[in-house]
């Protein structure tokens, strides 16, 4: 689909006229990166509801022309704002298509409107081919259609009743996860006006994408893209946003930077883009993707003053990427055993795939890179190791290639060897130290799914780098966990602890937290033998999409005694939006979507203490050690 998100402005042939009128469209409305959607969300506008709408004229893609005045004769008529690029839209594309079902049994009219000024006809026709959309799709690149309804973001719907009457306008529903979903609005909403009913909610929050239109030219300002927002771009945004890669837009061009100028705006002052979830100053981490303050109010500035281009000559240098082997070429490549189909609808997926090893012998992974076999739909990927032959029988027992597990492998880990995310850079251990990679163990790839919208295929590599030297230093993992606690239903703010005592003088590389859905907060704490405490690590807005293995710049070195405690904090009120359980309900410990973990993981030089020696659990003090919930 990458390949026909051209950014050309093409004169549209979808809108042929619309009698003037007073228009909807108001571009000033307020818009935020809210908790539950964790995209740009428009609040409702109760005061475009129930207005007559002016006479409209249009064609769709086959040339078929259309007067809304004729066709409100009928039925009523639905139209549904969307894009080629909103990869909220693309959510939607199943639902829209069983709405499309549904009604037009009862006479009622549904289109698909394309009002991006950037979505030529060609990308137009290219994504109702590709996502199978089946009610008509008008191509309307002037925003006529936008403008006469009001509609100001992608997915949008807005209802036209028998008189003309405005009588909805909104989100489709009140998720983009259609197995979260409670509330059908526009469903409703249709139902309530052929009943000739009062539409209980005429108005919803919308949220996706705005609908960029074709005159908001950018005018000069200070803060320019080739200046100023380019370079920022390209360290931070392009490793992921460029064709090919899992982010679902470019980012490459001048004119991919203003097509999305809002979205960038309102993400980049969440902090929800660039994906970097510690905070900062409580660690020193490898590949920090962290913009500063004053990149943030840049960014920020160049968007509210119309976000324009600046001299051409003062661009950087294009960018070059390596899509092969950062580190070059592996010693060793692993490969998902088949290609394996994700489905286009449904939660994304935790699929976990079992790849033997043979060796006959222990070996030593100083390093490892991963390239996803279809970066559109690939999340994450986390790789496990597993001696006891658990995952084998897991996968058997699954019909499908691999087995499903969510959050956790389904087998205590025998190590991992570190994962891969939208942005990764493969990092590398210490010098004369390596993962110890157990002689007969399998490699257990857990890769996290997003749909798309459209089935896609995958089958993703691992390269392996070994440690060559002599005798190396295995790198082990201490285990900070606590299986014994319980989440009371209606808890905003539920504390959990876990606690580990360095049963020598350790070397901490890198670190991992882990929580479930219900998790909002972890920071992991040591305090030294002689008081002195020192944050490992703080997360403060947990996103269990955006788990990651954070390598310290530097090794930090803990002596012997000192106490790390994880301090862990849940919401289990229905003001969770990640909340799986409707209504909530007490939640402990375990590897289900509605369970919980309060677990993190020390990355540290040498095995003794940690719990494992050769892939097997053993000895070592503080390998279990745990509070009790305070």
């Amino acid at each position: 689909m990458r390949a026909v998100w051209m950014l050309g402005l093409l004169s549209g042939l979808g809108v042929l006229s619309w009698n003037p009128a007073p228009s909807f469209y108001d571009q000033s409305a307020e818009r935020t990166v809210t908790l539950k959607h964790r995209v740009l969300t428009e609040a409702p506008k109760s005061g475009e509801v129930n207005r007559r709408v002016s006479d409209i004229e249009f064609t769709d893609l086959q040339g078929r022309a259309y007067t809304l005045s004729q066709l409100t004769q009928r039925a009523p008529v639905v139209f549904i704002f969307t894009a080629t690029k909103c990869p909220a839209a693309q959510r939607y594309t199943v639902r829209i298509n069983q709405l499309h079902e549904t009604y037009r049994k009862k006479g009622v009219q549904v289109f698909l409107v394309y009002s991006n000024y950037d979505d030529t006809r060609e990308a137009v026709v290219q994504h109702v081919r590709e996502y199978g959309l089946k009610p008509p799709a008008v191509h309307d690149p002037d925003g006529a259609l936008a403008r006469a309804l009001g509609a100001t973001m992608t997915p949008q719907a807005v209802l036209v009743d028998k008189k003309m009457l405005l009588r909805y306008r909104g989100a489709i529903d009140d998720n983009r996860y259609e197995t979260r979903v409670r509330t059908h609005y526009l469903k409703d909403a249709l139902d309530a006006v052929l009943a000739g009913k009062p539409v209980k909610v005429a108005s919803a929050e919308t949220f996706g994408c705005t609908i960029r239109f074709r005159e908001e030219a950018a005018a000069s300002a200070p803060i320019t893209y080739a200046k100023h927002i380019a370079p920022i771009l390209q360290e931070y945004c392009q490793p992921c946003h460029r064709p090919g890669q899992v982010a679902p837009f470019s980012l490459m061009t001048y004119r991919d930077a203003y097509t999305w100028r809002k979205e960038i705006a309102a993400v980049v002052k969440a902090r929800q883009m660039p994906p970097w979830k510690p905070v900062h100053g409580y660690g020193e981490f490898q590949g920090e993707r962290r913009l500063t303050d004053e990149q943030i109010a840049m960014i920020l500035q160049w968007a509210e003053t119309g976000a324009p281009m600046g001299d051409p000559n003062d661009l950087p240098p294009p960018r070059k990427f390596n899509d092969g082997w950062a580190l070059g070429e592996p010693d060793i490549v692993f490969e998902m055993p088949v290609e394996y189909e994700v489905g286009p609808t449904g939660d994304d997926e935790y699929r976990h795939f079992v790849i033997p090893t043979n060796f006959d012998e222990d070996v030593f992974v100083r390093a490892i890179d991963i390239q996803p076999g279809n970066r559109n739909t690939v999340h994450h990927v986390i790789v496990f190791l597993d001696t006891t032959g658990t995952a084998r029988q897991l996968d058997a027992a699954d019909p499908k290639p691999g087995y499903e597990a969510f959050g956790w492998p389904g087998f205590i880990p025998a190590g991992m060897l570190g994962g891969w995310a939208p942005g990764f850079t493969p990092s590398v251990l210490p010098d004369g130290t390596g993962y110890r990679l157990p002689k007969g163990a399998d490699i257990v790839l857990q890769i996290h799914y997003y749909r798309t919208g459209k089935p896609e295929k995958d089958r993703t590599r691992v390269g392996i780098y070994l440690e060559k030297k002599p005798n190396p230093q295995p790198v082990g993992i201490a285990w900070l966990i606590n299986p014994i606690f319980r989440i009371p239903a209606g808890a905003e703010r539920h504390e959990v602890r876990a606690m580990w005592i360095a049963p020598r003088d350790v070397e901490v590389v890198a670190i991992t937290p882990h929580m479930h859905l219900l998790g909002r907060e972890m920071r992991i704490e040591a305090e030294l033998p002689d008081g002195t405490k020192k944050t490992l690590i703080w997360i403060n807005d947990w996103d269990f999409k955006w788990q990651d293995t954070y390598h310290y710049k530097t090794p930090v070195k803990l002596p012997r005694g000192t106490r790390v405690t994880v301090y862990a904090y849940y919401d289990n009120s229905e003001k969770n939006p990640n909340n799986p359980n409707k209504p909530p309900k007490d939640v402990t410990w375990g590897e289900r979507t509605q369970d919980e973990m309060c677990l993190a993981f020390l990355h540290i030089i040498g095995e003794e203490g940690t719990g494992f020696r050769g892939g097997r659990r053993g000895g070592g003090g503080g390998f279990f050690r745990r509070s009790a919930n305070p």
